[in-house]
């Protein structure tokens, strides 16, 4: 019988410069995605492939906050400066880091009946994965 490793969403954690974001929305707390594929492919008229190894570690990583979150003022601060940030997600199963993350994009805003919704959209132009 093979192990099943158990997740947990408490042991999960985004540290932005040095301090742990708390406060998030319904779903999904953070998300990241590399922008391009690690290889790239072509094939001539030949049909003859060729691959080259791409090295581009440019990155996206959301982070869904509720609008009454206590980190929504801080990474607003962080937005409007402009401020060049480190970025660190962990988990039992991952380690995601970049040293050089920058918000691109501020949160759209809606309010309504429901805890308003904030999205945080970092660059990361250093990002690296690794599997625990």
């Amino acid at each position: 019988m093979a192990d099943v490793r158990l997740y947990d969403a408490l042991k999960a954690n985004i540290v932005v410069d040095g301090r742990t974001i708390q406060g998030f929305q319904d779903g999904d707390m953070f998300s990241y995605t590399y922008k391009e594929e690690k290889v790239k492919t072509s094939v001539d008229a030949q049909g003859n492939p060729a691959i080259a190894i791409n090295n581009n570690h440019l990155a996206t990583v959301t982070i869904n906050l509720t609008g009454n979150s206590v980190d929504h003022k801080y990474l607003n601060n962080i937005a409007n400066a402009n401020k060049q940030v480190t970025l660190t997600i962990t988990s039992e199963f991952e380690k995601v880091s970049g040293n050089q993350a920058f918000i691109v994009k501020v949160p759209d805003g809606a309010f309504g009946k429901d805890t308003p919704k904030r999205s945080y959209t970092f660059e990361v132009l250093d990002m690296r994965v690794e599997a625990l």
